[in-house]
């Protein structure tokens, strides 16, 4: 039985402000405001931050934001693929049904954050800071959490096949709702581990270990 720890959710306003990407700008600041219905292609920006903001149905098409700051945010049903945030803080944040193919968030500081119901293949959260994070029925193949410092991190029901793990301490971590095949880790920092009988099969083979 996987330990959900608590997620705080975002404190969203009832009567957002409509917005849109024209107004973007470096070292901006946005708060009681929603983004619907819009699309951002090949843009950079410079710590932006985003506060008590929901983005719907919103596109970002390889952008980079570079320490962009996002408190209190939803994003539903957006696609943010390819999008670097790179060095960003993220808290009480929510992801629903959202894609991040390839999205960077290496370096990044996350706290209060759930993806759920995601499609993030191949995106990185490798260097980074996961505190009080839970991936929900997310397919994560591929993705890369290399040298990960975290804290009460959960992997619900996700799809984990060719995860990044290396030198990441997996000390009280959960894997066994979920599912992968091939998996990277660091031997020395398995120990308390929470694995499948499957799982532990997959690894024990990968391992040249027979088991009778």
């Amino acid at each position: 039985m996987i330990n959900k720890h608590t997620i705080k959710s975002p404190k969203l306003s009832s009567n957002l402000s409509p917005s849109d990407f024209e107004s973007l700008e470096d070292e901006s600041y946005y708060t009681g405001v929603v983004f619907k219905d819009c699309t951002l292609t090949g843009s950079s920006f410079e710590k932006i931050c985003f506060k008590n903001v929901s983005f719907i149905n919103v596109h970002f098409k390889q952008c980079i934001f570079h320490q962009i700051e996002m408190i209190d945010v939803h994003f539903d049903n957006c696609d943010i693929s390819n999008t670097e945030m790179i060095e960003s803080i993220i808290q009480r944040t929510h992801f629903s049904n959202t894609k991040l193919v390839g999205t960077n968030f290496a370096e990044s500081s996350l706290m209060d954050v759930l993806f759920s119901g995601c499609f993030a293949n191949y995106s990185s959260f490798s260097y980074g800071s996961l505190k009080q994070v839970r991936f929900e029925k997310t397919s994560l193949v591929e993705s890369d959490f290399y040298e990960l410092k975290w804290k009460n991190l959960d992997f619900n029901r996700c799809e984990l096949d060719g995860i990044n793990l290396l030198q990441t301490n997996l000390n009280a971590l959960d894997l066994s709702s979920s599912t992968f095949e091939r998996i990277g880790i660091s031997l020395d920092l398995l120990k308390g581990l929470t694995l499948s009988n499957v799982q532990a099969l997959v690894i024990a083979n990968a391992l040249g270990i027979t088991i009778k």
